[in-house]
C-alpha cells in the first residue's frame, strides 16, 4: 500500500467513515517534503522519523505519538494536539501557528529557531528542555511547566501566563518578556516589561 493511500484509509476509519480498522504506526524512518493537510493524523505513532519540510497545516495530531521525531523546516498551522505526545522530540527552522496544545507534553525536547504563535498550552509539560532562539508570540500559557529547561535568547511577545512554572531553569538571563501579561489569584496585570514579569513569574535559577 503506497503512502498516501495508508493515510487516507486511516483518515476514512478515523473519521469514522470506514469500518476497515486501521492504524498508523512509523519508526526510524524519514518523510521529505510531505504536504499532511487534509489527513487525520490523531491516534497515530511517528516514533524517532525525521520530517523535512513537511507542512502540517490543520491537521488533526490529538493522542498522537511523535516521540522522539525531528522536524526541520517543517510547518504547523490551526493544529488539535490534545493528550499528545511529543517527548524527545527536535524543531528545528520550523513554525507553529494557532496550535492548541492540551495535556501535551514535549518533555527532554529541543527547539532551534521555532516560532509559536497566536497559540493556546494549557497544560503542557515541555520540562527537560532546551529553548535556543525561540520566539513565542501571541500565546497563552495556562498551568504550564518549563521546569528544568535551558533557555539561550527565547522571546515571549504579547503572551499572557497563568499559573505557569521555570523552575530550576538555566539561562533565564536569556529570556526575554515583551508587552506580556500574567494572571495572579484572578487579576489580570497587562502590558508588562521584562523585568516585571521576572519578579511576578513563578521561577527559580539551577543552582
Amino acid at each position: 500500500m503506497d503512502l498516501f493511500t495508508k493515510f487516507k484509509k486511516y483518515t476514512e476509519f478515523s473519521m469514522g467513515l470506514s469500518k476497515e480498522v486501521c492504524e498508523l504506526i512509523y519508526q526510524d524512518t524519514s518523510f521529505e517534503g510531505i504536504v499532511f493537510t487534509g489527513y487525520d493524523l490523531n491516534n497515530s505513532s511517528f516514533l524517532e522519523v525525521v520530517f523535512n519540510r513537511c507542512d502540517f497545516s490543520n491537521v488533526y495530531l490529538s493522542g498522537a505519538s511523535l516521540c522522539g521525531s525531528t522536524f526541520n523546516g517543517c510547518e504547523f498551522s490551526g493544529n488539535i494536539f490534545r493528550k499528545g505526545n511529543a517527548d524527545y522530540s527536535s524543531f528545528n527552522s520550523t513554525v507553529l501557528n494557532n496550535l492548541d496544545s492540551f495535556r501535551t507534553t514535549f518533555n527532554e525536547s529541543q527547539l532551534f529557531d521555532v516560532k509559536v504563535s497566536n497559540s493556546k498550552l494549557e497544560l503542557t509539560y515541555m520540562d527537560d528542555s532546551t529553548f535556543s532562539e525561540v520566539e513565542f508570540e501571541n500565546t497563552e500559557f495556562l498551568s504550564s511547566t518549563f521546569n528544568n529547561s535551558t533557555f539561550k535568547n527565547v522571546k515571549f511577545i504579547n503572551c499572557c501566563f497563568e499559573n505557569t512554572k521555570f523552575l530550576n531553569i538555566t539561562g533565564f538571563d536569556e529570556v526575554h518578556f515583551v508587552n506580556s501579561s500574567i494572571k495572579i489569584n484572578g487579576e489580570l496585570k497587562i502590558g508588562l516589561s521584562s523585568h516585571e514579569m521576572k519578579n511576578l513569574i513563578n521561577f527559580s535559577i539551577s543552582q
